[in-house]
């Protein structure tokens, strides 16, 4: 029996992604002025890669290497009016409207009540929280987390303190890495619901083999497949 659903937030309640690739094509047009024609895209992707572990994920460290792969790229030239600008793009990002997709508020309302339903999201605390409450949708979950990283270990830590058993639980989100195989590896149920754009750190070539690993095209299919689960089919 399933008694738990856990939903990610960004890029599965709320469209996020875009505002990262948007911002990179706009860091690309600043680089460009030094060096025309310039795909910033794999320079930016190895800082970022670079300053995760003190950085961690989210819109302040994504800023923060922004201007560190501009100082690179443009050997130094980039001048302080326009690391301003780079840091007044990061600032735009974390004020940008939270624009829920299609389905959210109706799914996460067939879901509640039926199941105690959590919120677990990786990213800077202040704006993780900034986006649930701008969002409409706490209410919806019993509990918040809002942790630095989603591994096994981090979703064993979450789990044991709130009293969840993983084997009667269920992941939602788009991520492969982190919402998927992680709960598989604890003897949960994972639900991939892949969003059109996706952030090449989360990419993943193969599906996993297991019986806990479900897909969804979207998630409105969330409530059909949790009474499928109940019933004891898949």
């Amino acid at each position: 029996m399933i008694d738990t659903v856990a939903f990610d937030a960004d890029d599965t309640l709320w469209h996020n992604e875009h505002l990262f690739q948007d911002t990179q094509k706009k860091l690309e047009a600043v680089v460009q002025r030094y060096r025309p024609g310039e795909d910033i895209h794999d320079a930016l992707f190895a800082v970022e890669m670079r300053n995760l572990q003190l950085f961690g994920y989210g819109i302040k460290g994504f800023t923060l290497s922004m201007v560190e792969a501009a100082i690179q790229l443009t050997e130094g030239r980039i001048t302080a009016d326009e690391i301003h600008e780079i840091v007044t793009l990061g600032k735009t990002m974390i004020e940008a409207p939270v624009d829920l997709l299609d389905g959210v508020e109706e799914t996460l309302a067939a879901v509640k009540g039926r199941f105690r339903v959590i919120l677990i999201t990786k990213g800077d605390i202040v704006d993780q929280t900034s986006k649930i409450e701008r969002s409409g949708l706490a209410d919806h979950f019993e509990q918040v987390e809002i942790v630095p990283r989603k591994d096994a270990a981090v979703y064993r830590g979450i789990f044991k303190r709130h009293g969840i058993e993983p084997a009667r639980t269920v992941m939602v989100g788009n991520s492969m890495p982190s919402d998927v195989l992680p709960m598989l590896e604890l003897g949960g149920h994972g639900v991939h619901v892949p969003y059109a754009l996706l952030w090449a750190h989360e990419a993943h070539d193969k599906d996993p083999v297991s019986e806990r690993f479900h897909r969804l095209e979207h998630l409105g299919e969330l409530p059909d497949l949790l009474a499928r689960l109940a019933a004891g089919r898949r």
